[in-house]
Formats: structure tokens, sequence, C-alpha cells
């Protein structure tokens, strides 16, 4: 079963695996990127089948802010999700998600899978209106 696409990028793979294994058992394609520059290699190959991006704001070697910023420019229809450790960096993410931040890191599983369904469910009924238009 494949329920959409998620990009996860973290830079800590102690914290970026487990969470991928969950996302995947629970029927999700999940892809994996260490950093910006790779996360940016694979939406140029893969963003048609991306649907969401998480990624953690405190990045090394690049944040999730400026990550964030460079797929809203290129990729409109990805939906982004920022975690982070630090209380005023979160805060900022709000500015660049719709719905605020997801969490912090380490990620709660099970929280990050509700906001994917909440996303994904909303794409679909956008898309559903979007047909019962045409």
């Amino acid at each position: 079963m494949d329920d959409g696409c998620i990009l996860i990028v973290e830079s800590d793979v102690l914290v970026r695996a487990p969470l991928a294994e969950y996302l995947r058992e629970c029927g999700y394609r999940v892809l994996e990127a260490a950093h910006g520059e790779e996360a940016r290699a694979i939406l140029a190959k893969e963003s048609a089948a991306i649907d969401i991006v998480l990624a953690n704001v405190n990045a090394p070697k690049e944040s999730g802010f400026a990550l964030a910023n460079w797929i809203r420019q290129n990729f409109s229809t990805i939906d982004v999700v920022l975690a982070g450790t630090v209380a005023g960096a979160v805060e900022k993410a709000a500015d660049l998600c719709e719905e605020g931040p997801a969490d912090t890191v380490p990620y709660d599983h099970k929280f990050v899978h509700d906001r994917i369904r909440q996303l994904l469910a909303g794409r679909a009924r956008a898309k559903a209106k979007d047909e019962d238009k045409s």
C-alpha cells in the first residue's frame, strides 16, 4: 500500500531511520536525505512523487527554514513540515507551515504520522473538489 510519499531531511541517522521505518510501516513511501543539498537532488528527480517534506529546522549544513523557502519557491504543490528543538526557531516555522511546526526532535512518530495523514487528506479533498468542478 502506498498512501503518499514523504521526504525526511534529518542529519541524525539515529533520528531519521526509526522515523522512516515507522512511516514505511504505516504505508508511506519514504525517501531520506541527510541535508538540504541531498534533499534538493532528490526533489530534482522525484518532485512529482513527493507529497510532503519533513525537515529539521536546526539542520547543521542548511536550516530547514532555508530548505522550506526553496521548496515553496520551486515546488509549490509539496507540503513542508518543520520540526526543531529551539523554541524561537519553532515559532518562526509557523510562518512557513500553514499549521505551524510539527514537533520537536526527537520526533513523536505517532504525532508525525497523524500530521501527515491530515495533510494528505486535505490534498485528497482539494483534488476531489477540483475534479467535481471539471
